[in-house]
């Protein structure tokens, strides 16, 4: 019993010591956790409280990496008050609601905690000498202290969510599932954080060099090493095809490449105390990593000239810059420092993120000096210009809205801006809430040819460059607000998709006294009414399609009788279908459309 008491004690005294050594850092965990408990539970989430608390959250998330890093650098309080204005200036920079915030935000952010992760393994060595072997053994602390965290903080809530649920069980208290979620905010950013800061060394510079364990040694020689031969012969024997064959590399090399060189790093790493004696090895490891960067700056050349730099193409670029760096170093100078491997990873980061050369800005500037020369080219403009490139200026737009503000716009196509804007307004919306366009379909359609998606475009390929069939498209001028059901006994509202599952049945809750059960079926034109074995009633729509499509092949905006079927036996209407969307496949069968059905008793 004493040595539980002990361990206990030795936890609690391990999670204080911690607290005081990063107060900042763990402030930050306690402030992140306070607020996604509450928002957590919490649904208003466009409240301005709930949106500043959001975004608060989210910049301490960086303070939790961001304030160690700057300790370890030195014990000066201008490190702490550089991090909070660092801190507070992005805070500033980011939108306001990242609820409706596009996804490179969210991708900036993990690239900068990245960043900062690597600058917690070099802080400490920046303005010290020190050798390979006390850095890395320093680095290894805080990398598996991490896993270790992650690790530890899972089975710790797995264990206290299976306790909450036997309780639930055992004593019938309902639990809500919130709660579950909930817990895994306190382990995580408590327990989780707590541990991770525990296992920084205190004295990087003092560490003592200790052989690696039974696992380290099994996992560096018998997993790494032969995980990054296999990806060397795989990489080299495709760099000879394409020497022979002279064929140009492909984007998916890019992505290969990137895979090799971090196992190949992370080898290169985790076999440092085998390599010591051995500097030939370690310059054909580098070579090896030099080669392939030379692949990648070829594959990511040929998507470049053709599509222009995107985020992505952006990064990759960067790192590959950041591998060449890095392998020439390491080939040239015999005593190399591996912190500079994570310094120079932390300072190419930051450089993709900020300034007049970050990846947001140039790519910005590639992709609407793409699409402009792409629309200046267009001839003709109508659906009459070739497939290619209507595709490609449909996925120019469609890219630029995505990740930019519509106001890009107004330096490639101003007058159609303009137009959209008039159209979006609140009156027109109000008045025809069918305008419902993205800026890129009213923008190809304002140019003279439809939009194509990918799938368009790869469906033209498959088909070896003939025309493709379009569906057929029925849309009412707008949705009926009210219907006369004289004489019907019920309304339903009925949506199909072609790729959707069997519909649920519906259940008249307003007729008690037979207790009618009913379901509805669609397929191939046909809809079905059952109730039970011996009343089914079927409908087929064929002639009705057939109508539609002799009137006119594809129509909008158009009223609502033209889009109301009625089934007439012994002049008595049983079922009237209001369509409110409606879509046809070339061939003629009904793919998609949303209707309200009226049933006669």
């Amino acid at each position: 019993m004493s040595s539980i008491y002990e361990k206990i004690d030795n936890r609690l005294e391990t999670f204080l010591s911690t607290l005081k050594r990063f107060p900042l850092a763990s402030f930050s965990a306690f402030l992140i956790t306070i607020i996604m408990l509450v928002l957590v539970d919490y649904h208003d989430y466009r409240n301005p409280n709930a949106i500043m608390a959001s975004k608060i959250a989210f910049v301490a998330t960086l303070g939790v990496l961001l304030f160690p890093a700057f300790q370890l650098i030195g014990r000066s309080i201008v490190f702490p008050i550089a991090a909070f204005i660092l801190l507070g200036i992005y805070y500033y920079i980011l939108p306001q609601d990242l609820h409706n915030t596009d996804l490179i935000i969210s991708i900036r952010h993990v690239l900068l905690g990245t960043a900062l992760f690597c600058m917690i393994l070099w802080a400490p060595f920046i303005f010290r000498k020190s050798d390979n072997d006390t850095f890395w053994q320093y680095a290894q602390s805080v990398i598996f202290g991490l896993l270790t965290a992650i690790f530890f903080s899972i089975i710790v809530h797995g264990g206290l969510a299976a306790a909450l649920y036997a309780i639930e069980k055992l004593f019938h208290i309902n639990v809500q599932s919130i709660r579950y979620e909930q817990l895994a905010i306190i382990v995580f950013g408590i327990f989780g954080v707590n541990f991770f800061l525990s296992q920084i060394p205190k004295y990087p510079l003092f560490l003592e060099v200790r052989p690696y364990s039974k696992f380290k040694r099994l996992f560096s020689k018998n997993i790494l090493a032969p995980i990054a031969i296999v990806y060397f012969v795989i990489l080299f024997t495709y760099t000879a095809k394409i020497l022979i064959n002279m064929t140009w590399p492909t984007g998916t090399l890019s992505w290969i490449i990137v895979a090799f060189s971090f196992v190949a790093i992370v080898s290169f790493l985790f076999l440092t105390p085998y390599l010591k004696k051995s500097t030939l090895t370690q310059r054909l490891i580098w070579l090896a990593i030099f080669l392939q960067t030379i692949m990648l700056g070829m594959a990511l050349w040929m998507r470049v000239e053709e599509y222009g730099i995107t985020y992505n193409r952006y990064l990759l670029a960067l790192f590959g810059l950041w591998l060449a760096l890095m392998s020439l170093y390491f080939m040239l100078f015999g005593k190399a420092q591996q912190k500079w491997l994570f310094f120079f990873a932390s300072l190419f980061i930051l450089f993709s993120q900020f300034g007049p050369y970050s990846a947001h800005t140039i790519t910005k500037q590639s992709q609407t000096a793409r699409l402009i020369k792409l629309i200046e080219t267009a001839d003709p403009r109508s659906e009459e210009l070739d497939m290619k490139h209507k595709y490609e200026i449909s996925d120019g737009l469609e890219y630029i809205e995505k990740h930019y503000s519509l106001d890009t716009f107004e330096n490639i196509i101003p007058d159609i801006l303009k137009k959209y804007k008039k159209m979006k307004t609140e009156d027109n919306m109000k008045a025809n809430p069918y305008l419902h366009y993205n800026f890129s379909y009213f923008a190809t359609k304002e140019l003279g040819f439809k939009f194509i998606n990918k799938w368009d475009w790869k469906s033209f390929q498959s088909n070896k460059g003939l025309p493709l069939e379009e569906d057929h498209h029925f849309y009412t001028e707008r949705k009926v607000n009210s219907i006369d059901i004289k004489g019907y006994e019920r309304l339903i509202n009925y949506d199909y998709n072609q790729h959707m599952r069997k519909h649920p049945p519906f259940r008249d809750e307003q007729t008690e006294a037979n207790d009618l059960n009913l379901s509805i079926s669609f397929k191939q034109n046909k809809l079905t009414l059952k109730q039970d074995e011996q009343n089914m009633k079927t409908y087929d729509l064929t002639d009705y399609v057939k109508m539609l499509i002799k009137s006119k092949k594809s129509l909008t905006n158009i009223d609502q009788s033209t889009l109301t079927y009625e089934n007439v036996d012994n002049n008595h209407t049983n079922i009237k279908i209001l369509f409110q969307r409606l879509i046809l496949s070339p061939e003629g069968n009904i793919t998609d459309f949303s209707s309200q059905i009226l049933l006669k008793p």
